[in-house]
């Protein structure tokens, strides 16, 4: 909800300062951060010494929408574009950026800004600020990617898992040709052994496949990743007894890091069979879901358990760095950085539960907002449900 303020001067907030304006602005001087004025059209009338400052720039050269120069050109067009909205629908604005210093060098920035309205209702003007969370922005990002090996590193340790029982049969298999009498009786033990080499050969493809292109995007069927999910956990799903049921309504190509969505996905599938007792049920479904905001439909991607869910008072922290429902087994980083990974790919997540207690469950819902091609919605072409005992 938008802060609507009548404060007719400075009067009305400090009675007995009688600040002028002069004052206010020496006032804003001082401030640590950047500040900034606009008028309500969005283009820009003030900053403070702090901007000059900062990026070398002259008033002038900020005035009008001169301010959006020092942006990183990763950032700029986001920027421009998220103010617009703001401007427009007279909405609070906030966006994390990198701005350019006097030097060259980049740091990152929070922009935050509100309407100042008048007794009508209408933007008078907007006040804003940009505060410098460089640091802050480092270790997160510090932080992600060590979480993100540490994934890496339980994938592949379900991925050796899934290695080392094929290469024993070879083994063994080997062992029985080389001293088997018979050379039919040897030829079968060969053959036996081929298929438990090409089952690895087809893991370790599939594996590499994945995480090969971990900063470039391509177009990669979701459901091809979610399949993948299944397969990397085959080990951890046996060792619970655990039933996946999936039911593919939609699929589509979206442009994603798959490594990252494939780690996204068999994070919540972690979650599930950690949540989930021996023989318990796991859901996948995809569908196409509508999207209010852009008027559009958008792929869903909806992952379920009947395991002992989650406190409902405990769900606004759910994806909150170092917060964990798992006592000293958890790190309280997977939901977090699953979290980054889905804003980075223009996914909303949101999760629904009946509180905490035996079988209540928990739903976690994907909704992709990005572009995308391939789409296909036939329950006939994609198949009924399909029921996975591994």
């Amino acid at each position: 909800m938008i802060r609507t303020r009548f404060l007719r001067s400075s009067s009305d907030l400090f009675p007995s300062a009688n600040l002028g304006e002069s004052e206010l602005l020496h006032m804003a001087d001082l401030v640590p951060q950047i500040v900034w004025m606009c008028t309500p059209e969005g283009n820009n009338i003030y900053f403070n010494r702090r901007w000059v400052d900062y990026t070398g720039m002259t008033l002038e050269e900020s005035r009008g929408e001169g301010w959006n120069t020092p942006f990183h050109p990763d950032e700029r067009e986001r920027a421009r574009l998220a103010w617009k909205v703001s401007v427009e629908s007279g909405g609070m604005y906030q966006v994390e950026s990198r701005l350019r210093a006097s030097d060259g060098s980049y740091r990152w920035f929070l922009m935050r800004g509100e309407p100042f309205k008048g007794a009508d209702g209408r933007t008078e003007k907007w006040f804003g600020t940009c505060t410098d969370i460089h640091e802050l922005k480092l270790a997160e990002q510090a932080l992600l990617r060590s979480e993100k090996l540490a994934s890496a590193g339980r994938m592949a340790a379900s991925v050796a898992h899934d290695i080392n029982n094929p290469l024993e049969a070879i083994t063994n298999l080997l062992y029985l040709a080389r001293t088997s009498e018979e050379l039919a009786e040897a030829k079968s033990y060969v053959a036996e052994a081929e298929a438990e080499l090409n089952r690895i050969v087809h893991i370790t493809r599939q594996s590499v496949g994945f995480y090969r292109e971990s900063t470039s995007p391509a177009w990669t069927s979701v459901r091809s990743l979610a399949e993948a999910a299944v397969a990397l956990l085959k080990a951890r799903i046996a060792a619970k007894d655990a039933r996946i049921e999936t039911r593919w309504r939609a699929d589509a190509e979206l442009s994603v890091v798959a490594g990252e969505l494939l780690q996204v996905f068999a994070n919540l599938l972690v979650n599930c069979l950690e949540a989930i007792e021996p023989e318990g049920v796991i859901w996948i479904r995809t569908s196409l879901a509508f999207d209010e905001e852009s008027q559009t439909r958008c792929l869903r991607v909806t992952i379920a358990d009947n395991g002992r869910g989650i406190a409902v008072r405990l769900l606004p922290q759910l994806f909150e760095p170092f917060f964990t429902t798992k006592n000293a087994t958890g790190t309280g980083l997977g939901l977090w950085v699953s979290k980054q990974i889905l804003d980075n790919h223009r996914a909303t997540v949101r999760v629904r539960t009946r509180g905490e207690g035996e079988r209540t469950g928990t739903v976690v819902r994907i909704t992709f907002h990005g572009e995308r091609r391939a789409v296909t919605e036939s329950v006939e072409e994609l198949g009924q449900v399909e029921s996975v005992l591994v």
